[in-house]
């Protein structure tokens, strides 16, 4: 157990500079030795008790049974809640998974590929509110049209369309953008708790949903409040953040198509 132990710490050294490079292992395998790492710390002493042991190793095992079980105090919590990845959805070699912050920091969808015994972290993300439930309704990536989408109608609904190949994303413009809009009638995004992100093919503007709010980026950032019960706030970020308010029924049912439609005419001075 001593030398197991010992022979632990240079591999995980070893592997965690392997993954300095935009990858992490599967099966959350680094954590998973440092767990075993101080189990052995913490057993190696209550284990040789009766045993027949030299002077030098009695003390190695008392030493190291109490810096386990210091560090372990702390670490393993940790190790066990927020330094692993859990997988929720898979699509041939692409991965969905959660990584939880410290705290109540709010958990992240991030899309992943598998390549041999890594996961290869893409740009991808997707926030979302509901802690722990990880009950994803759909998740599929389509590589000939270059996206990945999704949702989640859970008690904190969650949708997404995502490129994952410019080109491909731009080529397929028209079946991306009715991709959006059937996901968005699927599943409305309006609730406090909801989130959703949209990249339209055209001009990959990005339209987040919010717990009641809309934002809209692509040169210049627009933030829509539709929490009020008559009238939307807009704050319009190009250097002079300038607010308007307007009447709630301009943006229609607020799809993503309404918004991109009435930010186009906002740009074109149509208020």
């Amino acid at each position: 157990m001593v030398w197991v132990q010992i022979a632990l710490l240079p591999v995980i050294i070893v592997m965690i500079n392997v993954t300095n490079g935009g990858v992490m292992w599967r099966w959350n395998l680094i954590n998973n030795l440092l767990v075993a790492g101080y189990i052995l710390g913490l057993l190696a002493l209550p284990v040789s008790r009766g045993l027949e042991k030299p002077g030098l190793l009695k003390w190695w095992l008392r030493i190291d049974f109490w810096f386990s079980f210091i560090p372990a105090v702390i670490a393993l919590p940790l190790l066990f809640y927020c330094g692993r990845h859990f997988i929720v959805a898979e699509d041939g070699d692409y991965v969905l998974y959660e990584e939880r912050g410290i705290m109540m920091a709010a958990p992240h969808y991030w899309l992943g590929k598998k390549v041999g015994l890594f996961i290869r972290k893409l740009p991808q993300g997707i926030r979302q509110y509901d802690y722990g439930n990880r009950k994803v309704n759909c998740f599929k990536v389509d590589t000939l049209k270059g996206c990945t989408y999704g949702l989640e109608q859970g008690a904190s609904p969650v949708a997404w369309v995502l490129p994952i190949d410019t080109i491909r994303y731009h080529r397929y413009a028209d079946d991306i953008k009715a991709l959006i809009d059937s996901l968005y009638q699927v599943q409305p995004l309006l609730s406090q708790e909801s989130y959703g992100t949209f990249v339209y093919p055209d001009n990959f503007a990005v339209i987040n949903y919010e717990g009641g709010e809309i934002s809209y980026t692509d040169s210049i950032s627009y933030d829509i409040d539709f929490s009020e019960s008559d009238s939307l706030r807009i704050i319009i970020y190009d250097g002079k953040f300038p607010h308007l308010s307007i009447p709630k029924n301009a943006i229609g049912d607020f799809s993503p198509d309404e918004v991109k439609t009435f930010i186009e005419k906002l740009k074109g001075g149509k208020r």
